[in-house]
């Protein structure tokens, strides 16, 4: 799967742009501030839906315009699919796949992925656990569409145990109607559990991998599910069991505080080297090499799971790594289709260069 032509309207910096690209490495350079990552956001947002900056999708309007539009032209392994989607700052966007609108996640076309990193993006390791909850359950949902769906049902029955928390601080006489709620947060959230475990298995030796060649450090790399119901020894078996029964111990306390103070939206990952947790105890690089290594580590999962081959997006990420593991990001695999920004051409290896498609970008143009 590979993107061949982007149009764009009032996108960000972008006034009106059409490109196409090549199935292998498009260089994206100029000075900073120019343009390149709104054009790798760009395909990321026509990839995947989601801003992977903006807090809201109006925000990537062109700042003045009430509308933004983008259309991107994919060759897939079943035929060309183009999709486009409009923005505005009224209304919800719309999604379109050759002309039909589709109205959810769920009718669109699957293949369509991409994988981003910025050396500057650690809130997947550094930030609050919602972060690295979302990077499961994004990267589980596109693999495994029903898993949004329990997602879902999940979250809707804690939005209702939770306001039933809150009015029994007024009416205790309503306790009764918790074991319903429980007994649907118990099951689905075992789903939930069982799958981001089975994910965390597959996932993790690529983890350790990906950061053993581009750190070359050998100490021990542990990818830890911290699970705030139970302990992890508990046999699959007895999740559920477990899971209620910690829903009934957590009680008093949740009716203190008003919320569900355990299960899966409250469960995180620690990353442990050589025994050290690297959210509190490792440096910057450390941090940003495995942050690196998750988005690899992710766009091979995908492709091993599914053989598709998601779009990388690489915004100024050479700057961090030697030249050695510069060709090697670069050259890995023919399958992959990627995009790289850089306000320097002398960090992309000289024969690598010669076989990019470049493009200089500047006051929100492109030319070649």
């Amino acid at each position: 799967m590979h993107l061949e032509k982007l149009r764009l309207f009032n996108f960000r910096n972008f006034k009106e742009l059409e490109a196409g690209f090549s199935e292998g490495l498009n260089v994206f350079f100029g000075d900073n501030a120019q343009g390149k990552t709104n054009l790798l956001e760009a395909i990321y947002f026509i990839c995947n839906l989601r801003p992977m900056r903006a807090a809201k999708e109006q925000h990537l309007i062109l700042f003045g315009e009430a509308n933004a539009y983008l259309k991107g032209f994919f060759s897939t392994s079943s035929g060309p699919v183009d999709r486009e989607v409009r923005l505005s700052i009224s209304e919800k966007k719309k999604v379109l796949e050759c002309g039909v609108e589709k109205k959810r996640f769920s009718e669109l076309f699957w293949q369509i992925h991409a994988v981003f990193f910025s050396p500057d993006d650690l809130s997947l390791i550094k930030g609050r656990p919602a972060e690295r909850r979302r990077f499961l359950d994004l990267v589980i949902s596109r693999l495994k569409p029903q898993y949004g769906r329990y997602l879902a049902e999940y979250n809707r029955a804690l939005t209702q145990r939770n306001m039933l928390l809150k009015q029994l601080k007024h009416n205790r006489t309503l306790v009764s109607a918790l074991e319903a709620w429980d007994d649907q947060i118990s099951e689905l959230g075992v789903v939930i559990l069982k799958a981001r475990r089975a994910f965390l298995e597959k996932i993790e030796p690529w983890i350790k991998k990906y950061y053993i060649y581009f750190s070359r450090d050998e100490r021990p790399l542990d990818v830890k599910y911290v699970n705030s119901a139970f302990s992890e020894d508990i046999p699959p078996d007895s999740f559920r069991e477990a899971f209620s029964d910690a829903l009934r111990k957590s009680l008093p306390e949740d009716l203190k505080s008003g919320f569900t103070r355990v299960g899966p939206h409250r469960d995180d990952l620690n990353f442990l080297l050589g025994g050290r947790d690297l959210r509190y105890f490792g440096s910057q690089g450390e941090q940003r090499t495995l942050c690196l290594s998750l988005k690899f580590a992710e766009r091979r999962i995908f492709f091993e799971l599914t053989g598709i081959s998601p779009i990388l997006l690489l915004d100024d990420a050479l700057s961090e790594l030697d030249v050695n593991r510069r060709r090697w990001i670069l050259e890995e695999d023919q399958l992959w289709q990627v995009f790289v920004t850089t306000s320097d051409l002398n960090a992309i290896p000289g024969d690598v260069l010669k076989r990019a498609s470049v493009y200089k970008i500047k006051a929100g143009t492109l030319g070649r």
